[in-house]
């Protein structure tokens, strides 16, 4: 199931490629900002390269104004040209950062619905594998060079067999239009070179009728070793899926959980990603909204504890990750201080540099300690001091 802990991953990795977005909008400002103040070539009159190239400067820095302060400085003598050259760059570049900010959102919600996705491909690969034996099983001439036990196999697995007869599967995965179609030669290699010649396999095909308790443990044993340490299919999930090595636990202990819910009578329950997507929907787009909208003010914060710190020393994504805990901690009182800075270091441990865990966790400690005694912080709720 969906865990906070890869929620907050997501919120960072939407702020990350938003500030990515926001520095590239801000150099095509600048392009539109000369552009404008290039010689004309075609023209017969003679051109003030001096003058151009000044106005080119003072309509920059009257852009870099807005983008800081929202307005520009009252008596400040800008050409009125200027201004309204600084002011049409200004808005293009919010215009187009606001579509960024609202693509980001969207890619990781996406990425996050992708997820079950990629446990459906995992649980086909199962039943794709369990065609290929019941096709050998059917075949009139067997292979002598290489003969295997045909009492039963894979696709007599009581497991199997409940997943493939479970309508609410084979419609998922229609809906979803997951399909092994165009990459069979993974499965027929994995049931080649792999399943087929592991001795567990071969005695428990020697046999023609199994509990289901035997029946669970060759599926594990298939689903755990030879689908999810097969860097065939590793190979082919890390190329559908940017983050697969995130989401791989946990595509794999939704399709197991599935599994396992096989009863003696076939029965089946499909697995849910989260039992609240809307809730955890909310969760990221909350945390994007208010980090970037309380931006200002958790910079200004960070700055007290960091005036003798060399800014190019700090790493962007750590910059990412302390402003989204400082969000967490201000905006959702529910969840406590603690938790939210501890979460926050595996984070900075996970995307950004070997020191990063140490340095988030100690200044996420005096932030918070700050900000507590100065009651911006308010922790309200069950297991917490209400402080409001």
């Amino acid at each position: 199931m969906l865990n906070r802990r890869l929620l907050r991953s997501k919120v960072v990795q939407a702020l990350y490629a938003i500030s990515i977005a926001e520095e590239s909008n801000r150099l095509l400002a600048y392009d539109e900002i000369a552009e404008a103040y290039k010689p004309d070539l075609n023209s017969m009159e003679p051109q003030n390269l001096q003058q151009l190239e000044g106005y080119r400067q003072l309509a920059t820095l009257s852009f870099d104004e807005l983008v800081e302060h929202g307005i520009l400085p009252a008596g400040e003598d800008v050409p009125f040209e200027v201004e309204i050259t600084a002011k049409k760059a200004f808005v293009a570049y919010q215009n187009a950062n606001k579509q960024d900010r609202r693509n980001a959102v969207r890619r990781v919600l996406s990425e996050t619905e992708n997820i079950y996705t990629s446990v459906l491909y995992s649980l086909q690969f199962l039943t794709d594998l369990s065609h290929l034996a019941k096709l050998e099983r059917n075949r009139t001439h067997q292979n002598v060079d290489d003969p295997i036990p045909l009492r039963s196999g894979l696709d007599t697995n009581a497991v199997v067999t409940a997943l493939q007869s479970h309508k609410p599967f084979a419609d998922e995965v229609i809906r979803r239009g997951v399909s092994w179609s165009n990459d069979m030669e993974i499965i027929h290699r994995t049931y080649r070179e792999m399943l087929r010649k592991d001795e567990s396999y071969r005695q428990y095909c020697e046999d023609s009728t199994h509990t289901l308790a035997k029946d669970q443990e060759l599926v594990q044993f298939v689903f755990r070793t030879l689908i999810f340490k097969n860097q065939l299919f590793v190979d082919f999930m890390e190329a559908r899926d940017l983050y697969w090595e995130d989401h791989s636990e946990l595509v794999r202990s939704i399709a197991i959980k599935t599994l396992k819910s096989v009863t003696e009578e076939g029965t089946l329950v499909l697995a849910e990603l989260t039992d609240d997507w809307d809730e955890d929907k909310f969760f990221i787009e909350e945390m994007v909204a208010k980090t970037l909208e309380g931006e200002k003010d958790f910079e200004a914060h960070i700055r007290e504890f960091l005036e003798n710190w060399d800014n190019e020393r700090l790493a962007k994504v750590d910059m990412i990750i302390i402003k989204a805990a400082l969000a967490e901690m201000i905006h959702f009182p529910g969840i406590p201080v603690k938790v939210t800075i501890n979460e926050f270091i595996e984070t900075a441990k996970r995307y950004s540099t070997l020191q990063s865990g140490k340095f988030v966790n100690g200044l996420l400690d005096k932030l918070s300690e700050k900000l507590l005694r100065e009651k911006v912080i308010r922790k309200s709720g069950k297991g917490l001091i209400d402080n409001r």
